[in-house]
């Protein structure tokens, strides 16, 4: 059997390997696996803004769009909330109810001074009034706002414990906390024209916020990504299938040639074998934990690669040409 070329699967995988690099670029590789090795530590600050990995946990309610982000750092709870309304926006931790009746609540806006962030208490289920007005003393310890485009943002801290009779502790276990906004900025001002959404959390597990760079894969991409990587999987494909034809041919005028090509082919197909046992493994475990479509359809190609990889080794090593062209003189697909 003759000896394929090496030149042409060689080209192919190199081209193949620089549309794989020029689409890591694109998907931001490099900074990724950067983040992984070494990742990077977000200082926390009170700004008004929220960036990926400042806090520990968030929360966000799709409907409302409001959204909580919270630390825990030694005896202060440090978070954000944040809404697309432009008045204040609060978030309440538990209170026995009904409704709000009971929450200790973190309200604020931001007007043409900056961010005018209190302490109040829910005094009653639609009610609240300042802890000052109670009897007892504003707990925020630092505060912070900013108002954009895309709505208001306070960040704050308070202690973890109570001090007052207006004050609720910050415990592990689930929490009933509630988070609303209003397009006023009065502290009065009832949410009726605004968002309200309410949530049982545990404010010392979770639920994990998203990192600063995000997964490692994205949710979405673009066409010139999906063109990028559909050529490059075509040009792998085309090189790794040269290359097993490569090694299971015997060089021509080779003695023992045959048997050396039988056996480098009886080895790749092991491989294969192994190869499509696990994408297919893997493929069943992906169905079963409803895993993203990319990951299936990543472990899906990888076993039909492999079974093309097992019948061309196969048909290559261990067919003899006649037997295949008198099949194809006989209308048979080999």
């Amino acid at each position: 059997m003759k000896r394929e070329s090496l030149a042409y699967p060689v080209a192919t995988i190199g081209i193949g390997a620089g549309l794989a690099v020029l689409l890591g670029f694109s998907l931001g590789a490099p900074q990724r696996l950067i983040s992984l090795v070494a990742p990077r530590h977000v200082v926390h600050r009170l700004d008004g803004r929220v960036e990926g990995g400042e806090y520990q946990f968030q929360w966000s309610d799709a409907a409302s769009q409001l959204r909580f982000a919270w630390s825990i750092e030694g005896d202060r709870l440090v978070g954000a909330v944040s809404t697309p309304d432009t008045g204040w926006v609060a978030v309440g931790f538990g209170g026995g109810g009904p409704l709000m009746n009971g929450a200790d609540i973190v309200i604020g806006y931001v007007d043409a001074r900056g961010a005018r962030v209190r302490d109040h208490f829910a005094s009653s289920p639609t009610g609240q009034e300042a802890d000052t007005a109670l009897g007892g003393r504003d707990d925020i310890l630092a505060s912070a706002g900013l108002q954009t485009a895309q709505g208001t943002t306070i960040e704050f801290e308070r202690p973890l414990a109570a001090h007052d009779s207006a004050d609720q502790p910050i415990e592990a276990g689930q929490t009933h906390v509630i988070v609303a906004s209003s397009s006023v900025d009065d502290f009065t001002a009832y949410h009726a024209g605004g968002a309200k959404a309410v949530a049982l959390l545990d404010l010392f597990a979770g639920p994990p916020a998203a990192t600063a760079t995000g997964s490692f894969l994205p949710d979405h991409l673009t066409d010139v990504q999906i063109m990028l990587a559909t050529w490059m999987a075509l040009f792998f494909i085309v090189g790794v299938h040269g290359l097993a034809v490569h090694s299971a041919a015997a060089p021509e005028g080779t003695p023992g040639g045959a048997g050396a090509g039988a056996d480098a082919a009886v080895a790749l197909i092991g491989v294969c074998v192994l190869l499509e046992l696990g994408s297919l493994g893997g493929f069943a475990v992906g169905v079963a934990l409803a895993a993203p479509t990319w990951l299936l359809g990543s472990t899906l190609a990888l076993g039909l690669l492999a079974l093309a990889g097992i019948i061309v080794l196969y048909s290559r090593a261990f067919v003899p040409w006649e037997v295949v062209r008198a099949e194809r003189d006989d209308g048979i697909p080999w």
